[in-house]
């Protein structure tokens, strides 16, 4: 037992003490509460404590509205005011961009207007039958029948998926605007489905070990004026609202008549955004699943502007003209390949498009663009409400 005031938040919504000079993190706790803790892991340079008691509690401290929250660690912001997660994001962002020199403007704010029951997507682990999320940093599960991040139609049928008779494996829920729904599972078991076991649910497709066993393997999302196909293990922001306003911003930067190219262009919903304004659009993807996506998803929203490359980016570019007036690039959490940097590098076109949702391989790859490009304009998106994570729009344009 030791007792440790907080100073700050770190990187991931963790307090920060200090316990005789040594930096402490403790999850679940606000500046200026005074906390007994007890250490559950020591490294040379920082020590992992566990809260025991609260001797002095933040006037900003919420109670969480989830009875998991302490253990199951899916998000860890909700002890904070919504307004105070915000601020917090914000604060972190400014803070990874100053210590790594890059000048910015003032980072603009897309709060979500639904901090609750968001999420299109769930992705839970079942063992011996309980179906939940590991605990925290541990291989632990903890068992639940509903996430109020999740959106309500998954929690519906959440509370009936122990009807599936899975003892152990992998259950993804996914839900579209209709709020109907594709069913993922993976699992050595035999499981039993029968559509009629669930009427209040809309399954439109349940795919097992990546086969096909109920309707069919994608569904159909209407968002911003747009119709997309997506399959069942098809990249898709998990934010409904939050994506839709990403849309907004993404056409108000695309000019009439322009060429653009569209990397990591997954089922085309960005290409397709941008293809309502500009000449061109280049889409390259190398996920062949995707793809088809891609090609079936602009013939249905009748975009015949859109040429689309199945493969290595450096590769086709060596097919498509190199001149570009914008770029767009939604990588994964790793951030952009030195060979796909050096393809911007050597583009110079005069706009790239930059959306991440991981701020640390961002700001790595910004400091290579910096020393051609300049942040225009920088959003920060509440896409993941109450957690530590966020999503950043990036316009930069060529000095």
């Amino acid at each position: 037992m030791a007792k440790i005031k907080i100073e700050r938040l770190d990187y991931f919504g963790r307090g920060i003490g200090y316990l005789e000079n040594k930096v402490t993190f403790v999850e679940n706790t606000l500046p200026e509460e005074i906390v007994d803790i007890s250490i559950i892991k020591e490294y040379k340079k920082y020590n992992l404590g566990k809260v025991n008691q609260y001797e002095l509690i933040s006037s900003k401290r919420k109670t969480p509205i989830c009875p998991y929250y302490k253990k199951c660690g899916g998000c860890q912001l909700q002890h904070m005011d919504y307004k105070d997660t915000i601020f917090y994001k914000k604060e972190k962002l400014e803070n990874i961009l100053t210590k790594n020199y890059i000048n910015f403007p003032e980072i603009s704010i897309v709060e979500n207007d639904k901090p609750f029951y968001y999420r299109n997507k769930l992705s839970l682990k079942i063992e011996n039958s309980k179906i939940g999320f590991y605990e925290e940093k541990t291989h632990d599960l903890i068992e639940i029948d509903h996430c109020f991040l999740a959106k309500k139609s998954i929690n519906k049928f959440l509370k009936q998926a122990k009807k599936l008779q899975i003892k152990n494996g992998f259950l993804t829920i996914r839900s579209n605007h209709n709020d109907e729904l594709l069913i993922i599972i993976k699992t050595q078991d035999s499981i039993h489905f029968l559509i009629n076991d669930y009427p209040e649910n809309k399954i439109v497709g349940v795919v097992l070990n990546d086969k096909t066993i109920f309707g069919t393997p994608f569904y159909y999302e209407r968002i911003y004026h747009c119709l997309f196909k997506i399959s069942y293990d098809a990249f898709f922001q998990v934010n409904y609202e939050i994506t839709k306003k990403m849309f907004e911003l993404l056409e108000a930067e695309i000019k009439k008549k322009s060429k653009v190219l569209d990397l990591y262009a997954g089922v085309g919903t960005l290409g397709i955004i941008a293809s309502k304004k500009a000449q061109k659009v280049y889409s390259v993807e190398i996920v062949k699943n995707a793809v088809l996506d891609n090609i079936e998803n602009k013939k249905i929203n009748q975009q015949s502007n859109i040429s689309t490359f199945l493969g290595d980016a450096k590769e086709i570019l060596k097919k498509i003209p190199l001149h570009f007036d914008t770029i767009i690039v939604d990588p994964p959490r790793k951030g952009l390949d030195k060979k796909e940097l050096e393809i911007l590098l050597k583009s110079h076109t005069s706009q790239i498009i930059y959306i991440s949702c991981n701020p640390l391989t961002l700001v790595r790859d910004l400091k290579q663009l910096n020393s051609l490009y300049k942040i225009e304009k920088y959003y920060l998106l509440d896409m993941f409400s109450y957690t530590y994570h966020l999503e950043s729009f990036v316009v930069l344009k060529k000095k």
